[in-house]
């Protein structure tokens, strides 16, 4: 755009804008517009859709819950702080407070809970194989020293047997 200089008679027209040849006046309804016009346009509603993007997120940013915000981070800091931390959240358009700190920590917790049951009833399981392979251990010991108590008497039977007969 080009501003005219000032002319003898047009004190007026002085400050005026001139058009480049490609700017036309848009008045007329059908009139096509410019590859330039096109760009020109679309960056200036570019610039608008950034500017509402920006006051969208301050406007989200003043609406914080500090109840929310203690449930998130676990206390409370100053609302500027906060403020900023959401502003940049919703702009990297991440999920909005959707997890409370406490719940993850317990929900680890319950997961802990959960395998440490799993262990104990595998230890029991364990002990009780254990208990039964030792009942058995004890069974088979007392039926070997049975064995071996019959075997010893039938033994001294047979000691004395040949004693006596060694007598005669």
């Amino acid at each position: 755009m080009k501003r005219t200089k000032p002319e003898k008679g047009d004190a007026e027209e002085a400050d005026t804008i001139l058009r480049s040849p490609k700017q036309r006046n848009y008045s007329k309804k059908g009139e096509d517009l410019s590859r330039d016009d096109l760009l020109f346009l679309l960056s200036v509603l570019e610039g608008e859709l950034q500017a509402q993007d920006e006051v969208i997120g301050v406007l989200k940013a003043e609406k914080i819950n500090l109840a929310v915000l203690e449930a998130q981070y676990g206390f409370v800091t100053p609302k500027k702080v906060l403020e900023a931390l959401q502003r940049d959240a919703i702009q990297a358009k991440a999920t909005l407070w959707q997890e409370d700190i406490y719940e993850k920590p317990m929900g680890e917790l319950d997961k802990v809970v959960e395998k440490h049951k799993e262990t104990h009833r595998r230890m029991l399981e364990q002990l009780l194989m254990v208990e039964k392979s030792h009942r058995q251990t004890l069974y088979d010991l007392e039926e070997e020293k049975r064995k071996h108590a019959e075997f010893m008497e039938k033994s001294d039977e047979f000691t004395n047997l040949l004693e006596q007969e060694q007598d005669r």
